[in-house]
């Protein structure tokens, strides 16, 4: 299934987890050597993630992520689990009368914790998402020390 033309989705029985695989790692992106200083710092620390999670607003969350990892000298490069990664990522969103909440946890390659985000009380699991990438993108940035 494709979503927003850009984004290709599978499901994986075992964990019936979502999976984002391939297009949208390129849609958009430049080189490091591309970008000037005026966009913001130089991406030239690519950090490799396999996301995954329980909502369908998936897509959204790695955008949000690739805008906020690249404010902040990184580009973000999502990777099918058999091909290595920095990160494993895995969100969840839920929805209410009273707002919208997402989790976020990023595991290290060996299935450690590495850090966690939640986020609630916004308006849409959107703007949770967009809430969960920047504070993310934070972390693991100071963890890189970027």
């Amino acid at each position: 299934m494709w979503i927003n033309n850009r984004i290709r989705t599978r499901f994986f029985r075992p964990t019936a987890s979502l999976v984002i695989i391939g297009a949208c790692c390129m849609a958009g992106s430049q080189s490091a050597g591309q970008l000037s200083s005026s966009t913001g710092p130089a991406l030239v620390n690519a950090v490799r993630i396999f996301a995954q999670g329980d909502s369908s607003r998936l897509p959204d969350f790695v955008e949000s992520c690739k805008r906020e990892f690249a404010e902040r000298g990184m580009r973000l490069q999502l990777v099918r689990p058999e091909e290595g990664y920095d990160y494993n990522v895995v969100v969840a969103e839920e929805s209410s009368v009273s707002g919208a909440a997402a989790a976020v946890i990023a595991l290290d390659s060996k299935g450690l914790f590495v850090a966690s985000v939640v986020r609630s009380g916004r308006w849409s699991g959107k703007g949770a998402f967009n809430a969960s990438a920047k504070e993310l993108a934070k972390k693991l940035s100071a963890l890189r020390g970027r």
